[in-house]
């Protein structure tokens, strides 16, 4: 008796392991059959997107692109100006415009572009501003490559917003490599045995703080006519000259908006806010001309979008 309640314990235990496999077995396959249908449905919804599935690779390749040009890749832009009552000495004289550096590094050189220059022609070279991202000694690594400059031309610079707190320190350094800081001042100097003409203002910023005072003390001397050069970071000074014939103001700042769209002007520009009125190119503003360069390096958001660094060569045409 006992030994066929043995027998019947060890039956029960095979009938309930038997249901339980059959269970598991039962889970399994309807887990396989909602796997099956998941990826089942993917295909389906693959299938319908197909049509777009090449149009969103290649733009993501061409923002990729964008991007590593953007950041890395230098653009030399040639400008020609129509300068009327100009020297006729000055016709096709070349300019070197730089602007909006910002090296962001004490030891190295963010962006090289200096290879690029050496490749070009000019008669003289200016630089609006913002040569550093936040310190003076983003500066250092430059020196090298702004000695030979200046041995090769002259070059002028007026400072920017970033040189603000580094002003003194920054004149000295560049002053000591023989670079000409013109600070609310105009100088005339002799290009191909004609006078040319160059105004150097401080920040826009600066100039406001101090309610335009240095701005009108420099115009206040001058002839409502005749051409001249004048160097501003910020592009809003040109609304201030309306009552001059025949500036080029050139000027830095904007970085072009740094990101940017395809085919779209600047969207955004720093003193300005969204689509401003001087973003970057060529403008023409009443009988003056103002060029802002889209400058070289970033700052805030270290990227740069459908926006290559530049620099200019900007030709006269009498």
């Amino acid at each position: 008796m006992i030994k066929i309640t043995e027998h019947m314990e060890e039956a029960r235990l095979f009938i309930s392991l038997a249901f339980s496999i059959k269970e598991i077995g039962s889970g399994f396959f309807k887990c396989y059959k909602r796997i099956k249908k998941f990826f089942s449905d993917i295909k389906n919804v693959l299938g319908k997107l197909r049509p777009l599935l090449y149009p969103v690779l290649a733009l993501f390749v061409l923002c990729i692109v964008s991007f590593v040009c953007s950041m890395r890749f230098l653009k030399v832009k040639k400008v020609k100006i129509h300068a009327e009552n100009a020297p006729p000495e000055l016709n096709k004289l070349r300019m070197l415009h730089i602007s909006d550096i910002h090296n962001a590094s004490e030891k190295n050189i963010t962006l090289d572009i200096w290879k690029s220059i050496e490749k070009e022609t000019f008669d003289i070279a200016f630089i609006t501003g913002d040569m550093t991202v936040s310190d003076f000694k983003q500066m250092l690594p430059l020196k090298e490559s702004l000695e030979e400059l200046a041995e090769r031309v002259p070059v002028f610079f007026v400072d920017g917003n970033h040189e603000v707190f580094s002003y003194e320190e920054t004149r000295k350094f560049l002053e000591e490599i023989n670079i000409r800081v013109l600070e609310n001042e105009k100088i005339t100097i002799d290009m191909n045995g004609g006078e040319l003409e160059i105004i150097g203002l401080r920040d826009y910023a600066t100039l406001k703080s101090q309610n335009f005072k240095p701005f009108y003390e420099v115009f206040e001397k001058e002839e409502k006519e005749g051409f001249r050069i004048v160097l501003e970071h910020q592009p809003q000074i040109i609304e201030m000259l309306s009552d001059y014939d025949n500036l080029l103001v050139l000027s830095g700042h904007t970085h072009g908006g740094q990101i940017r769209l395809p085919f779209m002007k600047t969207i955004y520009a720093p003193n300005q806010g969204f689509f401003p009125k001087w973003g970057d190119g060529l403008y023409e503003s009443g009988k003056n001309m103002l060029y802002i360069s889209r400058g070289i390096g970033t700052t805030i958001f270290p990227i740069r979008f459908f926006n290559r660094p530049e620099i200019a060569i900007i030709e006269i045409e009498v």
